[in-house]
């Protein structure tokens, strides 16, 4: 998520958008906790997220006679009616805030309980200090819910170009993160099973509002319908039907014990990369657990692969980065002291070949999100958004390539249906 050089920074507790921050913050800082003033802006570009509003806040705190700076993150619902239906907010925000509280924390215990070193663990999301469903009822949804974490830009944690994508180290880091936030979702699946029923299950369940479902097959119906605009698809217009129609049944039954939690948004803007003095990624966070569900991991690795990588690191390396994520998902097993003979390489492929024509649709309507142009969406045009607000078009290169390179990739691939 990228701070634009543009944005004004604005001072005091006055025209903050968030209400009552303080109250927030105690929930991990304690009591005694004053705000004496604070400096925010928005920390992300129009046109880099639609499912939030993202705040930067630099916080002038005094907690118990002792003064200290505190650099936060806070997300709050999106303005637009149309976004906020069609993100379904109110189910979303609770999903990732009960994520955050009390799914997240577990996955570092463990860790923890199997042994693995202090330097060894893996942190995977941001530090999380407070959140709310709405101001006026923590547990009732409203224009103030609030999720408050660590602002990971003050820890020199940066995104990538979510145009360009990653080349092949900065795939092979997040493919193997990805990995371990599946292998760790399993490892507490098997050893702590009614935990993981009673309170990780809930999280991920997922049962789309109408509006939201309506929303998501409006941006396919683009899609396809710019394929048909686009004379080098017409030899795979008829697969690109079918595909879709099968992607709409999606009857797929899982077979344990490989399901486990899918982050459902998996791809450039949702990670930020922590470097080395020489320029090498040491770190990875993972951000935007708003549409979790429980399913196979590879739906996440196949959205990750095509929506993400570089055009020549796709062509090149696409079997060498599912093979990577394979090997890196059973090392992550193997150190939660998980039998992995559950898991063969065979029914992994299965499930990978099985999974992709399904996630076709995700890949091909999120095109307009990842490959819209910079600058082409302000500020206000998110807080009142309709469904014109994704801008990918085929009069856009990047969009128009884009989109015939993921019919190629398909195809090569045996993932389109006959």
């Amino acid at each position: 998520m990228r701070l634009s050089s543009v944005r004004k920074t604005q001072s005091s507790l006055d025209t903050l958008p968030v209400k009552n921050l303080d109250a927030l913050l105690m929930q991990t800082c304690g009591p005694n906790f004053r705000i004496h003033d604070v400096e925010w802006k928005h920390l992300t570009d129009p046109g880099e997220n639609f499912g939030s509003v993202i705040l930067a806040v630099t916080i002038n705190v005094e907690q118990n006679d002792k003064k200290r700076i505190l650099n936060v993150v806070v997300k709050l619902p999106p303005k637009s009616a149309y976004l906020l239906d069609l993100f379904d907010s109110p189910l979303t925000f609770k999903k990732e805030l009960e994520f955050y509280s009390m799914v997240a924390p577990e996955f570092l215990k463990l860790q923890n309980e199997s042994g693995i070193p202090r330097e060894a663990l893996s942190v995977i999301v941001p530090q999380f200090l407070g959140g709310r469903l709405g101001l006026r009822d923590p547990q009732c949804f409203d224009e103030q819910a609030a999720i408050v974490l660590e602002n990971l830009k003050s820890h020199d944690y940066t995104t990538q170009d979510r145009i360009a994508g990653l080349d092949k180290e900065h795939m092979d880091f997040a493919i193997a993160h990805l990995a371990k936030l599946h292998a760790i979702t399993i490892g507490l699946k098997l050893k702590r099973p009614e935990f993981f029923e009673k309170t990780v299950l809930p999280c991920l369940g997922y049962p789309l509002s109408e509006a939201a479902m309506n929303g998501a097959l409006d941006m396919v119906q683009k899609a396809h319908n710019d394929y048909k605009s686009m004379k080098e698809a017409n030899v795979y217009l008829d697969r690109i039907e079918k595909t879709l129609e099968y992607g709409l049944k999606d009857d797929i039954t899982l077979e344990e014990p490989w399901a486990t939690l899918v982050h459902g948004d998996f791809w450039v803007n949702n990670m930020m990369f922590k470097y080395d003095e020489s320029g090498r990624p040491i770190n990875m966070k993972i951000v935007d657990f708003q549409l979790t569900t429980y399913n196979y991991g590879v739906n996440d690795l196949i959205f990750f692969l095509i929506s993400s990588s570089r055009k020549e690191i796709l062509d090149n390396h696409l079997d060498d980065m599912i093979d990577f994520y394979y090997d890196s998902f059973i090392e992550s097993l193997k150190s939660l002291n998980v039998d992995t003979n559950a898991f063969p390489k065979g029914q992994f492929m299965e499930q990978l070949n099985q999974c992709a024509p399904v996630k076709f649709s995700q890949c091909i309507m999120m095109v307009q999100v990842i490959q819209a142009a910079r600058g082409s969406v302000s500020q206000t045009a998110t807080e009142t958004a309709d469904e014109l607000v994704f801008t990918g078009g085929i009069d856009d290169d990047n969009y128009k390539q884009k989109m015939l390179h993921i019919l190629s990739i398909f195809d090569q691939k045996g993932w389109l249906v006959n």
